[in-house]
């Protein structure tokens, strides 16, 4: 299981491999965010986890595209920098 967190705490996600949702956070701070933000940012937080937890599985780049699993090129790049358990975002 991959965690993340946005960086002011207001979301957090939890992710298994292959991309399952197991746990969304929403803390009451986040409710004054713009409704297409807070999207924004569970959305980009589900695919910055399940990249990690593919990078984690040793899931190479073609594996992860067949099954559409494959991250943007940005979090790609991102997740070649990180490899944390917990990690955080904007």
């Amino acid at each position: 299981m991959t965690t993340g967190k946005a960086r002011d705490r207001v979301v957090t996600v939890e992710v298994e491999p292959g991309g399952a949702l197991r746990e969304l956070r929403i803390e009451e701070a986040a409710l004054r965010l713009d409704p297409s933000e807070l999207s924004r940012r569970i959305l980009g937080l589900v695919e910055r986890a399940t990249a990690q937890a593919c990078k984690r599985l040793g899931m190479d780049g073609a594996t992860a595209d067949v099954l559409g699993l494959a991250p943007s090129a940005e979090v790609a790049d991102a997740i070649e920098e990180t490899t944390p358990d917990t990690w955080s975002v904007q």
